[in-house]
């Protein structure tokens, strides 16, 4: 591959993730949260949106997600596949389910939801959320991932 100068790109350039914000799976990882936050909170996508997002953790049945919003940013209701925990880290954030009253999570608590429960997140005040996702991967309801795309791999 050539770039516009004619020349061939070194290697790691060629092999540069383009979805900067998802790291590759690692077998150990420590993640220090307070930097994580504090760089979410200098993005772009916060600045003009209120809200900034960051996989920490992605392995094929689990995924560590650090969310930042600003007081008064409101995520639409959606429902996931798997089981979840949302951890205030800090703030005071709302989650309304579709089933019932709304629940407040201060910095400190944790919520934690099965699979296929509609919820939807309002920051009351700027806070920080430490949602956490955990899956079988088999659902016997349904083709396995591959066949539904139409690819065999």
């Amino acid at each position: 591959m050539a770039t516009s100068a004619g020349r061939t790109p070194r290697r790691a350039e060629a092999v540069k993730s383009p979805l900067p914000m998802k790291p590759p799976a690692a077998p150990l990882e420590v993640i220090d949260l307070e930097a994580e936050t504090a760089q979410l909170r200098e993005a772009r996508p916060w600045r003009l949106h209120g809200q900034s997002a960051k996989t920490l953790v992605k392995h094929e049945h689990f995924r560590l997600v650090l969310i930042a919003m600003k007081r008064g940013r409101h995520c639409r209701e959606h429902t996931a596949e798997e089981s979840l925990s949302v951890q205030a880290l800090d703030g005071h954030v709302e989650v309304h389910l579709a089933s019932g009253e709304p629940i407040e999570l201060v910095g400190g608590q944790v919520l934690a939801l099965a699979p296929a429960i509609a919820h939807d997140f309002e920051a009351l005040e700027e806070s920080t959320l430490l949602l956490t996702l955990a899956w079988t991967g088999h659902h016997p309801d349904r083709p396995p991932r591959a066949s539904r795309r139409g690819s065999a791999h």
